[in-house]
Formats: structure tokens, sequence, C-alpha cells
């Protein structure tokens, strides 16, 4: 069974919450914690999002966080986004 996701108010911009929506129709309230695979998002879908991230951002995701763990909720995805935004 998966955890209630927390009420917690999200730390990204509306450009994220507007691509993960797109991506992720029908997600919902998303806070950090929401579970992206709990609201659709497969292997296809986060290609799409990963692109869709990347050209929103000018960001490249190296292979160390093109992994399960960074797809998991939105606040991991949006921790490496964020971080990636920092590097440039």
């Amino acid at each position: 069974m998966t955890p209630p996701e927390t009420p917690a108010a999200p730390a990204w911009d509306g450009r994220f919450e507007d691509v993960l929506r797109d991506v992720v129709p029908g997600a919902g309230p998303l806070v950090p914690g929401t579970r992206l695979g709990d609201r659709g998002l497969d292997s296809m879908a986060s290609v799409a999002l990963l692109l869709r991230l990347e050209e929103a951002y000018d960001v490249r995701f190296p292979d160390e966080h093109l992994s399960a763990a960074t797809f998991a909720t939105a606040g991991s995805l949006w921790s490496v986004v964020s971080a990636l935004r920092t590097q440039r």
C-alpha cells in the first residue's frame, strides 16, 4: 500500500508543474511526496518528461540522474532539476 501524500506546499515553479501536468495528465494535487508512478508515469512517459524538462530548463540530465529514484516523486525530480539549473 502506498503511503498517503503529505500536504506540503510545492517548492517548484509553475513551469515545472505545467510540464509535469502535461506529461502526467490528471495528476490531481501535486506535492513533493506525490508518487509519479502511482499517477501513471511509466517508462515512456519518463522519457517524454525528461526531454520536456531538458528543453524547458535548458539542462541535460547526466547518466547518474537517469534512475527510478529521480522520477519517484515530484519532489525528487524537482530536486534534480533545481540542482542542474544551478550548475549551468
